[in-house]
């Protein structure tokens, strides 16, 4: 026969009970906190963003006048300038066209969450091969052989988009293939891990350090070891890819291993239902 429970365990059970509620209360509270606190950031991202696109158009305008005054003056005084002039004008050239480069970066950046193209079926490899075209200057330049893989599947989303992803993975691997490497090599394909079709984008160039996989995503991040191999760049490419996969419901990572070559993968949603 079961014995029934003591007075003082009563009220040993009912405080238990008391404390459990409050700590109930006090997670309850921390929670809305937290949901208040997200929507706060998802309200700044966004007013940020579209500041970013704000300030990056408008530069444009300068940007363009800038350029077309030193065709000008390349014009209309070209054969009376010094050799010191013409200097002067390439460097503003130069200039000119990496700011250029960075505002479009960061239009692309900022339109992203703001504009949403249709999504529609289409062949991963047509894909790469149409992206390929566009680098081959480059690729036979470093003397890279590139291999795709047989029978690459159909994906959905915004084509232009993850056109934008493959030409930012395929430049990459482009830049940092190495300048001293014998045999520069790319691969592009899929496999299957956890019965998830993953795409990945392979070479056997420089390389990356464990500890900078994150900051390689993040904006305006461009390794001292990048730097060496490549003059050119932004730092926003890969967050462009980053932000572009996100969007399509999938995630990005990497293996590499300095002097061993990168791998960067990436999963698309399927399409909905």
């Amino acid at each position: 026969m079961q014995k029934k429970p003591t007075y003082e365990k009563l009220e040993q059970r009912i405080q238990e009970l008391e404390r459990e509620a409050v700590r109930q209360k006090k997670a309850e509270e921390a929670l809305r906190k937290n949901k208040k606190m997200l929507a706060e950031v998802a309200a700044k991202n966004e007013e940020l963003d579209s500041f970013v696109y704000r300030v990056s158009h408008d530069l444009k305008s300068p940007i363009v006048t800038i350029d077309g005054f030193v065709g000008a003056l390349r014009e209309d005084f070209g054969d009376v300038l010094l050799e010191d002039g013409h200097k002067y004008l390439r460097y503003i050239s130069d200039a000119v066209r990496k700011m250029e480069l960075l505002i479009n970066d960061l239009l692309d950046l900022s339109r992203i969450k703001r504009v949403t193209r249709k999504k529609t079926g289409f062949s991963f490899a047509r894909l790469v091969k149409d992206v390929l075209k566009a680098l081959q200057p480059q690729i036979k330049a470093r003397g890279i052989v590139v291999n795709i893989q047989e029978n690459l599947p159909v994906v959905y989303g915004e084509r232009r988009r993850l056109g934008r992803v493959v030409d930012n993975l395929l430049t990459n691997a482009i830049k940092y293939i190495g300048k001293e490497n014998p045999s520069p090599r790319i691969d592009v394909g899929v496999e299957e891990q956890d019965g998830q079709k993953v795409f990945f984008v392979r070479d056997n160039g420089i390389g990356i350090e464990k500890r900078d996989f994150d900051k390689i995503f993040q904006v305006f991040q461009r390794l001292p070891s990048a730097k060496k191999q490549a003059r050119e760049g932004t730092g926003v490419g890969l967050t462009i890819v980053k932000r572009i996969i996100e969007h399509h419901g999938g995630k990005i990572w990497l293996i590499s291993e300095p002097k061993k070559g990168s791998t960067f993968y990436f999963t698309l949603k399927d399409k909905e239902a």
